[in-house]
Formats: C-alpha cells, structure tokens, sequence
C-alpha cells in the first residue's frame, strides 16, 4: 500500500497443542503487567455504535490503541479520534486484510513487547486483552488466536456460523498436523518476532487464514485462548455469513493452488482420468456384446480423459516450479 492511502492522526496518550491452557501464563505475565508495552490494533469500517467503548476500554490494557479506518463514511473516524487513540485512515474502502497491513506496517515502526488485534464493533471483550496476550508475554507463543470454541467454552455462534467455521477450519489447517478450534478468529495477539515475519497480501476477508497459513509456514509457534464473544445486540458491518464464507472459502482454495498445485490440479485430473477410462471400457463392452456404439459417451469418455491427463501433467509441472521456488529461497 502506498504512504499517501494513510493518514494517520496525532497520538495521543515447533508446533503446540492448541488446547493447552494458559491461565499459569497470565498469573505470571500479570506481576509485571505495568513494565510490558501492548500495541493495540482495531481494525473499523463504519463502526461508529461500537468503537468508541471498544476504544476506551481497551486503552486500559494498552500502551497504544491504533485504529485503522478502512474508508468509513460515517463519524467513525471523529469519534476514534476523540478517544485519544491513533487513527489511520484509508481513503477508500479496502478490505479487512488491508487494514490489517497497514497495521503491520505501522507495528514494525514500533519496540513494543506484543500486540494485539481485535475488532472494533462490539464483538470482542477487550477484557479478555491479558488473557489473550498472556502466551506471547510469557514466550510460549509466537501468535494466539482467541478461540470461540475450545471445550467447554460457551459461545454465542448461531449455528449456521459455527458449521461454516468449521469447514473453513478444516480448508485452512489442511494436512498442516496443527490443532486449531476457530481459524477466523479476528482475536489474535502477536510477538515482536511474528510481526515481523508473517506476511499479508490479501485484502479481502481472507486474511485470518492467511495469517495462520503464513504462521504455519513460517513455523511460528501458535497456541489458542477462550474466548467470550457477543452476536446480539451488536450493530457493526458484518457480512453476510454466506457470502462470507464463500469468499473466505474462495480465498484458500487460491492459496491452495498456489502452494499446493499438484493437490488442485492433480487430484481432480485423477478423479477425472478414472471416470474417462471407465466410460470409455464401458462403451467398448457395449459395443463388444450389443454392436451399439454410444457416440455421446465416447465423446464424454474422451474429453474427460484428456482433461484428466492435463490436470495431472499441469500439477506435476507445477508442484516441481513451486518446489524450486522454494529452494532458492531457503538457499538465501
């Protein structure tokens, strides 16, 4: 993102089980809580119900609170700015993922201890700041999430949501081997180290799977910490959950393709191959015993196979590109 999209305002004032508690950490962390240093980030889009009291309740647990404006066109700047709180304003409406960038950009200018993110209508209780930052305080994790359904956690989640989740959980982690309850989490608390390493090129709503995909990669440590979150009564911009979900399902299946091509092309031109070759033996046995020959299915057969053989050859050639892209960029 160019420096002339943000403005910002004067300031003011190895791989973990996720389900591993982490109260131990916090009790520690809260002994020197008035020595560690949080950066906030809340990312807004025409949140003016909600982020005024976000603002100011999270200043109580922060160094810093920086708001980032994604081209909001209600006071939600006016207001943040009344709050004492860092504002960074886009002149037009980018997306969450750019917000977050921006962000980024704006925590490696800093020396804080940890950082932190939350959204800015309502959802989040910024109470729950210790709790979330407790592991990247206490060096046991590079990035926490604030899951909304580790056990025995209650949750507000209607349940068409929770299902969605859950399928974008399983497209996120992938065959990762790592145990993540809520991957869309928008709670998330970072180390000095991950800021520094991870890297946000969506814009869209995607960007909550990128980050744990980035994390994974980057062979940060990851750990989650329950969460409280609130539905009702919250009048912020979310999304339709199925459109969401689907430009969020959308997103990962590009990354997919782009990290993992021979499982997105390959697999399908396998599936494809087999169910060519079988319509095609199908057509000759019926022509061998019958004497009918089937022009459609041996068109189908045949156009299916071909496709097929392509999307096997396209994977292998492009997992072996991706693999050596890979390579030199470790032998830097």
């Amino acid at each position: 993102m160019s420096q002339e999209s943000v403005t910002p305002s004067p300031r003011g004032g190895e791989h973990e089980s996720a389900e591993v508690s982490f109260s131990s950490a916090a009790e520690t962390v809260a002994a020197a809580d008035e020595q560690i240093e949080r950066l906030i980030g809340i990312p807004a889009y025409n949140e003016s119900v909600g982020i005024g009291s976000t603002i100011l309740a999270a200043q109580q647990f922060a160094t810093e609170v920086v708001v980032i404006d994604d081209g909001s066109s209600d006071n939600t700047v006016e207001i943040a700015q009344q709050t004492e709180a860092t504002v960074l304003e886009h002149g037009d409406n980018k997306g969450k993922g750019q917000a977050l960038r921006t962000f980024f950009e704006y925590a490696r200018s800093t020396e804080y201890d940890a950082f932190v993110i939350l959204d800015g209508d309502g959802q989040h209780l910024p109470t729950e700041i210790p709790d979330v930052v407790a592991p990247v305080e206490a060096g046991e994790a590079d990035v926490v999430v604030g899951s909304r359904y580790l056990e025995d956690s209650p949750t507000e989640t209607p349940f068409h949501r929770r299902f969605g989740q859950q399928v974008l959980d399983v497209l996120t982690l992938g065959s990762s081997g790592r145990k993540l309850s809520d991957t869309q989490s928008g709670f998330r608390a970072f180390s000095p180290d991950a800021i520094d390493r991870l890297s946000i090129r969506t814009d869209g709503m995607g960007v909550e799977s990128e980050m744990i995909g980035n994390a994974i990669e980057q062979d940060l440590k990851m750990a989650e910490v329950a969460i409280d979150v609130r539905y009702d009564g919250i009048d912020g911009q979310t999304f339709n959950p199925l459109r969401h979900g689907l430009g969020v399902a959308t997103f990962i299946l590009k990354l997919i393709r782009d990290r993992h091509p021979l499982m997105f092309f390959g697999g399908p031109g396998i599936v494809f191959t087999f169910v060519g070759v079988a319509l095609g033996v199908d057509a000759v046995l019926l022509y061998n015993s019958q004497g009918a020959f089937a022009a459609g299915q041996t068109l189908v057969s045949v156009f299916l196979t071909i496709i097929g053989v392509l999307g096997v050859f396209c994977g292998l050639v492009l997992n072996r590109m991706s693999n050596m892209i890979n390579e030199l960029k470790e032998e830097r």
